[in-house]
């Protein structure tokens, strides 16, 4: 659990990092998860899914979505966290059915491209492409109104305090190119998405220090960081949704 001063730091951090990056920020140009929240706020009990890899599994943020829809609708809405530490998109066509369609899901968030990237996986660009495709069209098969938010996560550097001396940055040297797909398979297919490889890269360029002492294995952000810069631009996606659907479900003044 983090301090109060800490969460502190991290809620005056996130307003800095979400500001710098409003003007060009994906979720706040592309489509919103509405669906959900329409049926949420006629009182329709909903499922959320969060899948992807280790920096969903084992981080901080996913407690914030769940916090968030714990507090605006309580009762409502069962939340999954289904992601799985160490997995890649191949896994995540595999495991589908058993961890997140067998729950019959309104919303989902994917990521999986840190781990397509690692040159262990030898997963393509074009492989993960295919597999993200894969996931989407079988989803929209059981729920053709299903809500499906797909994500960038952060990048990584080759720490040297990594336990077992994995060297995140040199193992993944086309990871832009691994979220650059997620970013144009969202705009052609008409998706969200929440883009926070920006915000981490931003981070990297302006304060190296900040960026190292949030990512101190290499990879994973650190508590603190996951909810000053991960969490903020999720729950901007969420405020904006839930927002549309309220002004989309009240009634037209004559």
């Amino acid at each position: 659990m983090l301090s109060t001063l800490q969460k502190i730091a991290a809620i005056a951090c996130a307003v800095f990092l979400s500001n710098s990056l409003r003007a060009d920020d994906s979720t706040a140009k592309g489509p919103l998860p509405v669906t959900i929240f329409k049926n949420l706020e006629v009182g329709k009990k909903q499922t959320v899914i969060l899948y992807g890899t280790s920096l969903t599994a084992a981080a901080e943020w996913p407690k914030a979505v769940k916090s968030y829809f714990d507090r605006q609708f309580p009762g409502l809405v069962t939340f999954v966290n289904a992601a799985q530490s160490g997995q890649e998109s191949n896994w995540g066509v595999t495991n589908l059915q058993r961890r997140v369609l067998a729950r019959n899901p309104d919303l989902v968030f994917i990521e999986f491209s840190v781990n397509d990237a690692a040159t262990k996986h030898n997963i393509s660009i074009e492989k993960s492409e295919a597999n993200l495709d894969s996931m989407v069209k079988t989803l929209r098969g059981q729920n053709p109104k299903i809500d499906i938010v797909i994500m960038t996560m952060n990048p990584g550097w080759d720490s040297p305090n990594e336990p077992s001396h994995k060297k995140y940055a040199s193992d993944r040297p086309h990871l832009a190119d691994y979220y650059d797909v997620y970013r144009k398979y969202a705009h052609e297919h008409n998706l969200p998405l929440v883009d926070i490889y920006p915000l981490w890269t931003r981070l990297q360029q302006t304060d190296e220090a900040k960026f190292k002492k949030w990512l101190p294995e290499g990879l994973h952000p650190i508590p603190e960081a996951s909810l000053a810069v991960t969490w903020p631009a999720i729950e901007h996606l969420l405020d904006q949704a839930r927002a549309a659907a309220v002004q989309k479900s009240a009634p037209e003044k004559n």
